[in-house]
This record gives C-alpha cells, structure tokens and sequence, in this order.
C-alpha cells in the first residue's frame, strides 16, 4: 500500500527497489518515483542514490517541499510485502541524512510478508 502524501522534510527515509529486467539491473526510489538501469546491482545503486541526492538537493534549493515526495504508484509499493529488506548506507544532503532502504522482492511460496535484514 502506498504511504500518504505528506511535506518532505529531513531527516528522511528514502525506499529502493531493485530487480531484474533482463540483463539489467533496475533501481527504483519509491518517495520520488526515480529510476536507474545499469549492468550490475552495484552500478544501479550507485545511480539511484545520486539521482535521489541531486532531485532532493534541487527541490530544497527552490523550496519545495511540497512537492519533492513524488510517490511511486501503488503497484511498485505493493511488492515491498514479498521483499527482502535491507538497510542502506544514509544519503547525506543540506547536512542532514536520509536512511535508505533497499528491497529485492522475491517469489518465495511461503513468502508472504517483508523480511528486514541488516546490509
């Protein structure tokens, strides 16, 4: 299920999504609807965060706070219940922090809910 809207304000959690598309690794920040394609999970990541730091950054830097949170649609934030979750390294930006979250949803047939790891 999809969060509330709400204003975006640091410190922050942000939400990844990491899959398979073929060949590719596909990254995506559920709170801001960004996505990165790359050939390794390690190269996706690598995009996906600094794409979430730049968006961010430029958001407060025009005082948007009303409009940062660009939330994914429901159907991306539905496979976090069949997902592996881990805890990311925190994105620094304006001297604050955002913690990151990464899932991997898997098909498990007893997988019926998110499991939270450490990274």
């Amino acid at each position: 299920m999809i969060p509330e809207k709400r204003q975006f304000n640091l410190p922050a959690t942000v939400t990844f999504i990491f899959s398979k598309d073929g060949e590719k690794t596909v990254a995506h920040a559920l709170d801001f609807d960004l996505v990165s394609v790359a050939d390794t999970e390690e190269e996706a990541k690598r995009k996906i965060r600094l794409a979430v730091e730049t968006y961010v950054e430029y958001g407060l830097s025009k005082n948007w706070v009303d409009e940062i949170l660009f939330l994914a649609p429901d159907e991306y934030w539905d496979k976090l219940e069949n997902a592996t979750i881990r805890i990311m390294e925190p994105i620094e930006v304006a001297d604050r922090s955002m913690r990151t979250y990464f899932a991997r949803p898997h098909h498990e047939a007893n997988a019926g809910r998110a499991v939270v790891v450490p990274a």
